[in-house]
């Protein structure tokens, strides 16, 4: 395992959609900026979330809406084809692949670190890398923590036998789990719609007021909750 150190003008923890939009800002004021990132470069919205989520329910949108025009009902009465579906979704992904991305940060000549990284001081970060080593950063000027947020979730949602998915919920396996609860009122609120679709009857989703019972209002106020069971 190794130790090395380095000082920008600006450090960015953090490779998502916020964090490149301020590495490049920066970068073009002149300053050196290095981006942090365990994740892929892009973050959420391009690989689990925006992108993903929207590839998914676009066709079943498109097929309402069709289905309401005259002369056009009867043509798309037949079911969707899923793998068809799920393969544009992973075309719109870039198969998790971020190579694109990765070009694109050279292009503005920001630095990519790959891995952890947690403020130890003042201006002062340190990267754990996938391989072992570790990276000491310095800023001259400032620290942008850009990491996003995981979605907390109350404690009638804490026992569940299946993972809980926030913006993350749209991550391959490509088939859809057995049960699939999803908390928030973005990208998880449209995924009940497009698994209907895709041949995955959901289940009645639970009113708001049957959840308020044993509730207090900052767990109401955590974010919508949908459960939707697959056959």
């Amino acid at each position: 395992m190794n130790e090395t150190t380095r000082t920008y003008d600006v450090i960015v923890i953090g490779a998502g959609p916020v964090g490149e939009n301020v590495a490049e800002r920066a970068r073009a004021a002149g300053l050196s900026t290095v981006i942090v990132g365990r994740e892929l470069l892009g973050g959420e919205c391009s690989f689990w979330a925006c992108d993903p989520s929207k590839a998914l329910l676009r066709p079943v949108v498109a097929r309402a809406d069709a289905s309401r025009v005259p002369g056009l009902n009867s043509a798309v009465a037949g079911p969707l084809d899923v793998e068809a579906v799920l393969a544009h979704r992973d075309k719109m992904s870039s198969y998790w692949e971020d190579q694109d991305q990765v070009d694109w940060l050279d292009s503005v000549s920001v630095d990519l670190i790959r891995g952890h990284g947690r403020l130890t001081g003042p201006r002062q970060v340190v990267v754990q890398t996938p391989e072992g080593d570790t990276v000491r950063l310095t800023a001259r000027h400032a620290v942008a923590v850009s990491t996003g947020t995981r979605a907390a979730l109350p404690w009638w949602a804490s026992p569940s036998p299946a993972p809980v998915s926030g913006n993350w919920c749209t991550r391959p396996p490509s088939r859809s789990p057995a049960r699939c609860p999803s908390t928030g009122s973005g990208t998880p609120s449209r995924l009940p719609h497009a698994r209907r679709s895709l041949a995955a009857a959901a289940g009645d989703l639970p009113r708001l007021s049957t959840l308020r019972q044993g509730l207090t209002s900052s767990e109401i106020q955590v974010g919508g909750f949908f459960v939707c069971r697959l056959p």
